[in-house]
């Protein structure tokens, strides 16, 4: 069985180089005098890698949504949501069906300002919880674009999370937030920082390996 890129990159690059994104997709870049035999002759040599790189990331089940979002499942703290696109002025949720009702005008803009919208209620609420847990204090918290970093923690002690953790489970967006509390007492990923971190999400290295694997759902909206 013949291993197709879904993509070729031609450059003025002097090596062949391969990659599987976020999503499954092998994309091959390779200098513009490279003919096809000679890439396909270097896939199948790579053969084994790229099966089980593809298996990987194809094993996260994240998809990106199409132009036209009706019928997308979104994933919403970890339960997975079927998005309809109806003859409505406002957004609504019918939660034992597992469905988000979204006006037709409009429809991605509406539903990325909603989402943000929960994204700010509940990590407020569970940012507040922790810092009485831990015994912390914080200046503020809120809700960024952010596609690089979950979250942060500035020197002011204000905290800013990407509405996009929301697509995460719940021990994911708490660890997160346990994450940038323990900022709020060590600014730096030091030896300190992480017995902080550890006392109050033992098992925080898979927690964190969890967000490395599904860093494609940065990708959504």
């Amino acid at each position: 069985n013949m291993i197709y890129p879904d993509e070729i990159i031609r450059s003025h690059r002097k090596t062949l180089s391969i990659s599987v994104d976020a999503f499954g997709r092998l994309i091959v870049r390779a200098p513009k005098h490279y003919g096809e035999e000679r890439i396909f002759a270097f896939l199948r040599e790579k053969e084994t890698w790229i099966e089980k790189k593809i298996r990987e990331r194809q094993s996260t089940g994240i998809c990106l949504p199409t132009e036209n979002v009706n019928g997308y499942e979104l994933p919403l703290v970890g339960k997975k949501y079927t998005l309809l696109l109806l003859d409505t002025k406002k957004i609504s949720v019918m939660e034992e069906e597992r469905r988000i009702c979204i006006p037709q005008t409009r429809a991605k803009e509406k539903l990325v300002a909603w989402i943000k919208e929960n994204a700010k209620r509940i990590f407020t609420t569970v940012t507040e919880q922790k810092a009485k847990e831990m015994g912390v204090q914080y200046a503020s918290v809120s809700v960024s674009s952010a596609r690089s970093r979950w979250g942060c923690c500035t020197f002011n002690n204000e905290i800013r999370y990407s509405f996009r953790l929301l697509y995460a489970p719940k021990e994911i967006i708490e660890y997160v937030v346990v994450h940038e509390l323990a900022h709020t007492k060590h600014k730096n990923h030091s030896k300190a920082f992480w017995t902080e971190v550890a006392r109050y999400i033992p098992d925080w290295k898979t927690r964190r390996a969890w967000l490395k694997t599904n860093g494609a759902l940065m990708q959504i909206f």
